[in-house]
């Protein structure tokens, strides 16, 4: 899964804080143009730039112009007279500069809905299906959620369900030293009910003070959490249909115990009855050799001329073939009349076999299993197959509808096992066609550092598919400086193909 190494020149933070002059005129602003590399420049504002802010914004297009800037772009908040501005810096080969004032104070990623923050967490929680909200969440950040959340496409919006997001102060960093600032986390697994947790910590919101995204031809701005918050949604939508099939499994095993459903919407608790549900029932045959002995013996008390009115009574409370039984062997009075009966004697016989050995040849699969032996779906279909049509009556059909209810889970939870389970772990298909697109188009794995640290370690694109997901949402123009193929990925609706 080798992909090819390339690099990003975009930046959203990363200056340093500078504090404009006090007196701020046009004598100030030519002395710090002539002392710097800036070798030409463009000024762009908003409708009602004041000629104070352009006077600023070309001051700091000269602060910032060193031989390290060149051929990249910033988006940062910086001073400007009165407070604070959304700033666009670009410097070219040779030092051209242009410097683009797209708004004003700290971004928020939209207008304020005008509703009490408990009340935008119940909203957000509702719309999004969501399984919960907790932590300590400020104003600002619930509102920044908002935002970030709205960015999801509606198509993507049911890879949400059930997930529970929570405010955190810190987390630990992973092995490449990422992960402090937010994470999505679920437990995987055949038969788990778990819909997943999206963490976000302090420092998910640390650069929002910094800079930004977005910006370029009028468009929105983005505080830099909003990509955050996207970035750990694109694991989400990345897990979505392993998460679901998973549940629907858990669903399927839960379906015998007779107790209330489980909210769609929340994750299943640890006690719910799964392990029960996945066990096969009834495997002492008991009802079934006792109605299989009991044709026995009352054809052999019948045909002794011996008393089986008490035995043919309770063949006829069986019901089905077996009480057809009970009106043949009464009808045996000479050797003439005897056909009827030995012949649904023999069936039933035939058919109790019949079920012991598809028992037999589960039990033996379950065995094998306990030893670390899998099996994949047609060896249960098989169990299936055999009994299309048959032993669907009384006595054996509560036998055969365990035997057909253990089959069906076990084949979809072996078909969870073989889609999902690679050497490098639970892998999912979006994930590896990612890889596989990558591969062809030649894209690079460093669209961030991080991208190209966790591809390397671990040889799986789950981070790259997550920051090119929340980039994407937030920037597409960084995605595309990357790699126009990525960018055209996202925005075809290609990432959602695979599982």
């Amino acid at each position: 899964m080798r992909i090819i190494q390339d690099r990003i020149d975009y930046e959203v933070t990363g200056l340093p804080p500078v504090t404009l002059p006090a007196d701020l005129n046009d004598q100030a602003v030519q002395a710090k143009v002539k002392a710097s590399r800036l070798s030409g420049h463009q000024l762009r504002g908003l409708e009602d730039t004041t000629p104070q802010e352009s006077r600023a914004l070309l001051w700091l297009l000269a602060e910032y112009c060193t031989a390290d800037r060149r051929d990249m772009t910033f988006r940062a908040l910086l001073p400007i007279p009165g407070g604070v501005g959304q700033i666009i810096l670009r410097y070219g080969s040779q030092f051209q500069g242009s410097a683009t004032l797209v708004g004003r104070g700290l971004p928020m990623g939209g207008k304020d809905p005008g509703v009490e923050p408990e009340d935008l967490l119940q909203q957000i929680r509702t719309q999004y299906r969501l399984g919960g909200i907790r932590g300590t969440w400020t104003p600002d950040q619930v509102l920044k959620l908002y935002h970030a959340l709205a960015r999801v496409p509606e198509a993507d919006r049911p890879a949400l369900l059930g997930v529970v997001i929570e405010r955190v102060a810190h987390l630990g960093a992973d092995k490449y030293g990422a992960h402090t600032q937010g994470r999505f986390s679920h437990t995987a697994g055949r038969t788990s009910g778990d819909w997943g947790t999206l963490t976000l910590t302090d420092a998910a919101f640390t650069g929002d003070d910094k800079g930004f995204y977005g910006g370029s031809d009028g468009s929105a701005v983005y505080p830099p959490s909003v990509q955050v918050i996207l970035h750990e949604v694109g694991h989400a939508v990345e897990s979505q249909v392993r998460r679901a099939e998973s549940r629907a499994n858990a669903d399927l095993a839960l379906a015998i115990s007779g107790g209330a459903a489980y909210p769609r919407e929340r994750s299943l608790p640890d006690d719910a009855p799964i392990t029960q549900g996945l066990q096969l029932r009834y495997q002492d045959l008991r009802d079934a050799d006792a109605a299989e002995a009991l044709v026995r013996e009352t054809y052999n008390l019948v045909a002794a001329r011996q008393d089986a009115a008490g035995k043919i009574a309770a063949c006829r409370n069986l019901g089905g073939k077996i009480a057809a039984f009970a009106q043949a062997v009464q009808g045996m009075k000479d050797p003439g009349t005897v056909a009827p009966a030995e012949r649904l004697l023999k069936e039933i016989q035939h058919e109790h076999a019949e079920l012991v050995s598809w028992y037999d040849y589960a039990r033996d699969m379950i065995v094998r299993r306990g030893h670390g032996e899998e099996f994949d779906p047609p060896a249960y279909a098989k169990i299936k197959d055999a009994l299309a049509g048959k032993l669907d009556h009384t006595p054996w059909l509560t036998y055969t509808g365990e035997l057909n209810r253990w089959a069906d889970l076990h084949i979809a939870t072996s078909a969870w096992r073989k889609k999902y389970t690679r050497a490098e772990g639970f892998v999912t298909r979006r994930e590896q066609n990612l890889v596989e697109h990558a591969n062809l188009n030649k894209i690079g794995i460093a669209l961030t550092p991080y991208t190209k640290a966790f591809f390397e370690g671990d040889k799986a694109a789950t981070e790259l598919y997550a920051e090119a997901y929340g980039l994407w949402r937030v920037h597409p123009e960084a995605v595309a400086s990357h790699s126009a193929d990525l960018l055209a990925y996202f925005t075809s609706g290609a990432y959602r193909q695979g599982d």
